[in-house]
Parts: structure tokens; C-alpha cells; sequence
């Protein structure tokens, strides 16, 4: 029986080389720890061993420029991702509705307001959800 491929990883993997094209395995890696506010740490190994697999699938293309291995999407990639995406998306927006809705109401009680780091990312969410009508 095969390794249990992480799928969460996958999918955060290929939404970062959709919105920021190719980049260099140490880079993603570190793009992983900032959208997950280094809550989540998979390990670089981790992260290098998914891409070698994802590579092997062709769901990204590798490609080398100097001492650094570079990244990039491929058509299959971009299925894979909107196949895949999808459920999780769902879940994670039922969750985050109602925890920040909670939040909030928590909130008008004297609770603590929103931080500057929460605020800006829930207003890209925003910007992302009236850039395209949702």
C-alpha cells in the first residue's frame, strides 16, 4: 500500500503557482507558512517529496535554472485543482462563516476587535469575492 498523499497540501501547492506562477521549491515552501500564518508546518521535505510526486503525475513541470528548481502549473495541474478544490473550499467557507460570525458577535460583548493582520486578509477576501460577483 502507498504513501497516503496529503491532499490539502496538493491543492494549497497549486492555488499558490495559479496566483503567483513559477516559483522555486524553498519560495513555495515559504508561501505555505504565510497563507497557513505558520499554524500548519508541513515539513520541507514534505513539501519537496509532494512536488516530486506531483511532477511524476504532471500536474507541474520542473524546470531548472542554475542551482534552483523552479515550478509552474501544467493544464493537468489546473484540473487536478478545480476537481479537487472544490470540496474543501466549501467546508472551509461553512467554517469560516460561522466561526467569524461568532467572532463578531463575540466581539459587540467586549470581547477583543479584529487584528490588523485578520481585517486585511478578510478585506482581500472581499476584494476577491466583488472582483468576481460572488
Amino acid at each position: 500500500m502507498g504513501r497516503r498523499k496529503p491532499p490539502f497540501l496538493r491543492v494549497l501547492i497549486l492555488a499558490i503557482l495559479i496566483k503567483e506562477g513559477k516559483l522555486h521549491g524553498y519560495s513555495l515552501y515559504k508561501r505555505i507558512l504565510y497563507h497557513t500564518c505558520m499554524k500548519w508546518k508541513p515539513s520541507i521535505g514534505t513539501v519537496y517529496r509532494v512536488l516530486n510526486e506531483m511532477t511524476e503525475e504532471g500536474l507541474v513541470s520542473k524546470h531548472t535554472e542554475g542551482r534552483r528548481h523552479y515550478y509552474a502549473i501544467t493544464p493537468d495541474g489546473i484540473k487536478y485543482f478545480l476537481k479537487n478544490s472544490k470540496t474543501p473550499l466549501t467546508r472551509m467557507a461553512g467554517v469560516l462563516t460561522i466561526v467569524l460570525e461568532a467572532y463578531l458577535k463575540a466581539s459587540e460583548k467586549g470581547a477583543s476587535t479584529l487584528t490588523k493582520d485578520l481585517r486585511g486578509r478578510l478585506g482581500a477576501l472581499k476584494e476577491v469575492l466583488q472582483s468576481h460577483d460572488i
